[in-house]
């Protein structure tokens, strides 16, 4: 009886190893996950694309302007870049937003459009299967119920889709005069 190698002893491993392995996982493009941000306005949570949001920050010391809507905090230096601030609570229910530690600021940045959405509070990244997505969505949303598109459940709540593209397409969104 001849003695094998380590050599001989580690190819015969390796193709067994090989002949029996299942291969590696293939990534799927067509079954991608729903990314988004969980965040609340009013107490409602909401999510927004991850695409939408540029980044979340705490609510940063503001600029007043003179002449706008009172939903508009004014101007936050962001990285050297000024950025209007805009309160959603303000906007959507003419109510000024309470602010609180748990305050944040989501910079978004579509259609040349950058601005800072105060909302009330971020839950950070959710993830869903998009066939989770359904058509419909909370009722009695009020004027929120005009920029969203369908919501998503999972084991804790149901999250309305927060559609900023709906938002910015909005001519009493971008008339802050």
């Amino acid at each position: 009886m001849s003695i094998a190698s380590p050599y001989e002893i580690l190819k015969q491993l390796d193709a067994r190893w090989r002949n029996n392995s299942s291969g590696l996982p293939v990534a799927n493009a067509d079954n991608e996950d729903w990314l988004g941000i969980g965040f609340a306005i009013n107490g409602l949570p909401l999510l927004a694309k991850m695409e939408d949001v540029t980044e979340i920050l705490p609510v940063p010391a503001t600029i007043r302007v003179p002449g706008v809507k009172p939903w508009v905090l004014g101007l936050a230096n962001i990285r050297g870049s000024l950025m209007p601030v805009l309160d959603m609570n303000g906007f959507l229910y003419g109510k000024p937003t309470s602010i609180r530690k748990e305050s944040r600021i989501l910079i978004i940045n579509r259609q040349a459009l950058v601005a800072c959405l105060l909302v009330d509070e971020v839950f950070g990244l959710r993830r869903f299967k998009p066939e989770e997505h359904r058509q419909e969505v909370t009722p009695d949303t009020g004027t929120l119920g005009d920029y969203l598109s369908g919501l998503f459940v999972d084991q804790v709540r149901s999250w309305n889709v927060f559609s900023v593209e709906k938002l910015i397409r909005t001519e009493q969104f971008m008339r802050v005069v």
